[in-house]
């Protein structure tokens, strides 16, 4: 069946860090913006600085232990409230939602870049008539994802996203490319998976029929075999059937 559609996975695949700043930037800028947030929540905060580490430190934890669970996502908010707790701070969960919002530091100010050749690569494959979605592990979704892509010079006009905190579960838990192909309105086989985890992105993928292509990276799965394997992103223009989008 020809392809009509690719899902791509976004960090480490189409964009990356390589000098993001410090983690003391990270903590002061969170910290700076957290202040008016908390005194508007009636929190008398001496240490800003301690109640947005303690909530930030949350959300890790919960990712791993999903990961390496039943994938599901987490409640970070309910992680972020019971950690708070520990501290003797006590936050709605609305409160608390935009407290994470407000000392979520992404994009560019993170020094989040695009590849070079990533953009041009999706403009080519949106006039070779393929549809292109979104496929990602992200524990912030909604506008600060779509703004993060367009910082990243992303904004390419995506057909559909599937956003783990958005779907409900972890890549590779089929819900995430099962969510993409409705949006897309195409059958497995109809899709190509790029991304750069063996674990994740491959071996999620695969299962359902849809065909996989790695970005070689650190090996984090052993026994899982991509159908292709790339270095560089313009090399996904050569695969064959990508020439152009079938009927």
């Amino acid at each position: 069946m020809p392809l009509r559609a690719l899902l791509f996975d976004v960090g480490e695949t189409l964009w990356h860090a390589p000098a993001p700043p410090p983690p003391q930037e990270f903590r002061r800028l969170a910290a700076e913006r957290a202040g008016p947030v908390l005194a508007a929540l009636g929190v008398d905060a001496i240490d800003t600085d301690r109640i947005t580490r303690v909530a930030w430190d949350a959300i890790d934890p919960a990712m791993r232990k999903a990961r390496h669970g039943d994938l599901k996502e987490p409640d970070y908010v309910a992680a972020v409230q019971d950690a708070l707790r520990t501290i003797d701070v006590e936050l709605p969960r609305n409160g608390v939602e935009v407290l994470l919002e407000t000392i979520y530091v992404s994009g560019a100010e993170a020094g989040k870049i695009a590849y070079p050749g990533a953009r041009e690569v999706l403009d080519t494959l949106k006039a070779r008539g393929f549809l292109l979605a979104t496929a990602t592990n992200r524990a912030f979704g909604g506008r600060r994802f779509r703004c993060d892509l367009a910082e990243c010079g992303l904004d390419i006009g995506w057909d559909a996203h599937a956003v783990s905190i958005e779907v409900g579960y972890l890549k590779p838990h089929p819900a995430v490319f099962e969510h993409a192909l409705r949006e897309l309105a195409v059958a497995p086989e109809q899709a190509l998976m790029v991304g750069n985890s063996l674990k994740e992105d491959v071996a999620g993928a695969q299962p359902l029929g849809i065909a996989t292509a790695w970005r070689r990276s650190r090996p984090d799965a052993e026994g899982v075999t991509p159908d292709y394997t790339f270095d560089e992103l313009h090399e996904l223009l050569d695969i064959p059937g990508l020439e152009a989008a079938g009927d």
